[in-house]
């Protein structure tokens, strides 16, 4: 299956572009699994990708970029714009919304008015998928 594209920074490398999870002063570390794909990769791992979930990443030097860019990604549920956040190995995407509680618990979300609220969708329930980029470097 496909990821949904989500909010947050993005690496292109060697023609493929990869999620940064963390980065440094001269690296970043992608959201990738070591081996052919990643030749440059000099460190690897695990961490959080939400909800507990782990995912891979791979440190690369920044020098290895073609380029840097911010994703916003948004899409409706049940009639509702949502921010998504991240795709979770099972398929589910993490959303955001700001608005009113009782829309937020219609829709299934946690969090409060102060906060906002958040919680685990189906990709199949989401709609109207857009998204906007903006080149950083």
């Amino acid at each position: 299956m496909n990821e949904i594209p989500v909010s947050g920074a993005y690496a292109e490398y060697r023609g493929s572009r990869f999620n940064i999870v963390f980065s440094g002063d001269d690296w970043v570390a992608l959201g990738a699994t070591p081996g052919p794909d990643v030749p440059d990769g000099f460190e690897s791992g695990e961490s959080s990708v939400g909800m507990g979930q782990p995912g891979p990443w791979v440190k690369v030097p920044r020098s290895a970029l073609d380029g840097v860019l911010h994703l916003r990604a948004g899409a409706t549920l049940r009639g509702q714009r949502v921010s998504l956040q991240r795709n979770l190995p099972d398929g589910r995407v993490l959303v955001e919304f700001v608005g009113p509680p009782a829309v937020a618990r219609e829709l299934g979300l946690e969090g409060d008015q102060y906060m906002g609220w958040t919680g685990l969708i189906n990709a199949a329930d989401l709609e109207d998928i857009q998204f906007e980029e903006t080149r950083r470097a």
